[in-house]
């Protein structure tokens, strides 16, 4: 008995070991860029972007979202409970808006998205850093969150929450 409990011990330690020395291997910030064309005009694409209140109304991973009385902060609360304090960093209407946040988990990060008139529609060139200081949450968040994973939904739902409704029969 005395054994196998100093093996399954073992076994543990071993296995704490390997993620942790996973873990430091891997960078501590890692950036994805992405890069979507939307069939609606520029001011559309950036007013929904830049309303952070409005953003519990359209996208798949948010809870619910309480704004500061600044209008410049926020907190969302994910759907999986994570709560993720968020700041404005730079808003040029049409342009450029930039984020700053930091997670109640651990992690932090900066998101920029740039805005250009293609044709009639716009070019939405986003840029999302994200920086996990623990070495095993590291790991942990790259399996179950690869980078640009996010950045990738929020597009996604974007996309969705711009275009019209489809004509009823």
């Amino acid at each position: 008995m005395k054994t196998a409990i100093i093996v399954v011990a073992g076994s543990i330690l071993a296995l704490g070991g390997v993620v942790l020395i996973a873990g430091l291997l891997l960078p501590r910030t890692t950036e994805a860029n992405r890069s979507v064309v939307l069939p609606v005009p520029v001011e559309r694409v950036f007013a929904k972007v830049a309303d952070a209140a409005g953003q519990a109304n359209w996208r798949s991973d948010i809870g619910r979202i309480e704004m500061a009385s600044d209008g410049q902060n926020w907190v969302e609360q994910t759907s999986d409970g994570d709560r993720i304090a968020f700041r404005i960093e730079e808003s040029l209407p049409n342009e450029r808006f930039a984020i700053s946040y930091v997670s109640a988990r651990g992690f932090n990060g900066e998101w920029t998205g740039r805005f250009t008139p293609q044709g009639e529609g716009t070019r939405l060139e986003v840029t999302e850093r994200v920086t996990i200081p623990n070495p095993v949450f590291r790991l942990i968040g790259r399996l179950v969150a690869p980078p640009g994973s996010h950045t990738d939904l929020y597009l996604a739902d974007l996309g969705k929450a711009l275009m019209p409704p489809a004509p009823g029969p």
